[in-house]
């Protein structure tokens, strides 16, 4: 990357340089932002500002990816601490030419988003301009920005080193073992019920020790978001983050009423596996379970040869941005205590390069994982022709590129296998599309539920925010799976509800927008044809919104039936699954 080690002082000295820029930039805008400046003006305050932060996010960027690597490591969390102070001096100086923006006449701002000469900037203006009536004067704001240093952001940290420093110990046929976070997990997926079970009651004790703290985190990021709702005038919890993915509650809202409609799916599912599993009653530790005795186990280097076919299969062009990442060890795949858990892919910056990350553990689950990572990291590199203020794109565009790839490696594993192998693959990936689409949407509803209850009845106890989960969790299982009291608790270590609240819809929201993507793809006579046409959306990164991004496609997220299109996609595979299990037991 750009520094030599977490004490590489170039990293002070970049953010000193960016925060010297910003203030000569402010000097020298400040005053200028009025309804007779130019287009040409604007367009050169905009490129000089992303000069200026291209260079100074680079710290804290490289910060952040080396916490993940072990969040134990007090060095690590020292300098992200201090590289996020030192940003946010550097973003406080840019605040009065966004609001001075803000303040111009409607016709100016029109005639600016409208200009040739800003045609590059014409959607970051868009978006900026409908944030004007959540906007708060410039000392206002900036407060804000300092005062998070030290309250939601360092309460998120706290929850992730907690996390990445906890070992579970899980005890299998008189054998103790500590876990991480991601094998303690990952024991829900063993073919031997009693190691799941032993796996989930280890996991549960290691939440009760710290229930407590994990509450208090809770509690205080709740009203931490009621407090900004407050001031920057959302009218509900869940607004600001639809501003953020360019969508409205409407369309949220259509979603959500399709995914409800056919949440009877999930007991159909769930139903079939405890007659595959041969179980009398599934639980909570059993719905991962694979029904092969044994799970193949796919080395590193096998994954990367088994995506690249599937990736190139597709487009060349994909393949060759895939491979870059492996042979320029782009990835980190390595699970070790003290490393964040889950998968991630970060952006970095339009003049570096994507970088992915994830616990790779060898089963299919992992290959899988690894292509949406992969994709994620695709898209990162499809973007590079933007610049800074495009490079990036709503979270519910954001999955698009994740989930297709992961599709597409999920059909090149399954042309190989027939059978009970068929059958695992199979359920294994419906799981994930559940887990995607049904669970990401019951954790939509439980945050709702969450806010709700925190701003009307005060600060919440454990037993009542595990009361809220439960419900929700019942509502998509139904009878199909007897969820245990230790379940209860496991809302506990869910990043996404503390780092971006209502983060989690934008995954049901990508993965029904993917599949019917991926379901016109197979469909398609002229595949290339469609392979350009979808590299190009990926290419187009933050430069439109997500209709105009998908328009080109026949697409209207607006409409039910479009929702309701991609949940066929998903029902599809479940009566596949029944099929190939009644031929499999004749």
């Amino acid at each position: 990357m750009w520094f030599s080690g977490f004490d590489d002082p170039r990293i002070l000295s970049v953010l000193a340089d960016g925060k010297k820029q910003a203030e000569q930039f402010a000097a020298r805008w400040r005053g200028s932002i009025t309804d007779n400046a130019s287009v040409g003006d604007i367009g050169a305050a905009f490129r000089e500002q992303e000069v200026i932060l291209q260079e100074a996010v680079k710290p804290l960027l490289y910060a952040s990816v080396l916490h993940a690597t072990d969040a134990t490591n007090p060095e690590y969390g020292a300098l992200v601490q201090k590289t996020e102070a030192l940003y946010t001096d550097t973003c406080n100086e840019f605040t009065f030419f966004n609001l001075g923006l803000l303040k111009l006449a409607d016709e100016t701002l029109q005639r600016f988003i409208h200009s040739a000469e800003l045609e590059n900037y014409r959607h970051h203006l868009s978006c900026l301009l409908k944030t004007k009536p959540h906007r708060l004067e410039e000392r206002e704001e900036q407060i804000l920005n300092d005062k998070a240093l030290t309250g939601s952001s360092a309460f998120m940290r706290l929850f992730g080193e907690e996390l990445a420093r906890k070992k579970f110990l899980v005890a299998v046929n008189g054998e103790s073992k500590e876990l991480t976070e991601e094998e303690a997990l990952h024991t829900q997926q063993s073919p031997r019920r009693e190691e799941r079970i032993a796996g989930a009651e280890a996991f549960t004790k290691g939440l009760k020790e710290d229930l407590w703290r994990f509450t208090f985190v809770f509690n205080t990021l709740g009203e931490d978001k009621r407090i900004d709702d407050k001031y920057c005038k959302f009218l509900t919890p869940e607004a600001s983050q639809h501003m953020a993915n360019e969508t409205t509650q409407e369309m949220v809202d259509t979603m959500s009423r399709a995914v409800s409609g056919q949440v009877g799916m999930v007991a159909d599912y769930y139903n079939l596996k405890r007659e595959v599993l041969g179980l009398d009653k599934l639980y909570d530790y059993d719905r991962y379970a694979p029904i092969a005795e044994t799970q193949r186990v796919y080395p590193f280097e096998e994954a990367r040869d088994i995506i690249l076919k599937a990736y190139g299969t597709f487009s060349p062009a994909m393949r060759e941005r895939a491979s870059e990442f492996f042979l320029q060890n782009w990835i980190d795949a390595e699970t070790k205590h003290g490393k964040r858990g889950g998968a991630f892919c970060s952006y970095m910056t339009p003049d570096t390069h994507p970088l992915v990350f994830l616990n790779y553990l060898g089963t299919s689950k992992s290959v899988l994982t690894l292509a949406h990572e992969l994709g994620h990291g695709i898209h990162g590199s499809l973007m590079h022709k933007q610049t800074l203020f495009n490079f990036d794109t709503p979270l519910t565009i954001a999955e698009t590129a994740s989930v297709f790839g992961e599709m597409l490696v999920f059909d090149s594993l399954r042309q190989s296998m027939s059978g009970r192998e068929l059958l695992t693959l199979l359920m294994g990936m419906i799981e994930e599309v559940f887990a995607t689409v049904f669970r990401q949407h019951a954790m939509y509803k439980f945050e709702q539920d969450f806010h709700a209850a925190r701003r009307s009845e005060g600060e919440l106890k454990p037993e009542r925010i595990s009361d809220l989960w439960i419900t929700r969790q019942k509502e998509m299982f139904g009878n199909s799976v007897t969820l245990t009291d230790n379940y209860r608790i496991w809302w506990s270590y869910i990043p996404h509800f503390l780092h971006t609240p209502f983060y989690v819809y934008a995954y049901t929201f990508g993965e029904l927008l993917t599949l019917s993507f991926y379901d016109m793809y197979k469909k398609m006579v002229d595949k290339a044809a469609f392979a350009e046409k979808y590299l190009a959306m990926l290419e187009a990164g933050g430069t439109k919104t997500p209709e105009e991004l998908v328009e080109p496609f026949g697409i209207d997220l607006s409409r039910k039936e479009f929702w309701e299109g991609g949940l066929r996609v998903v029902g599809e595979m479940v009566e596949e699954a029944k099929r190939l299990y009644g031929e499999i037991e004749k």
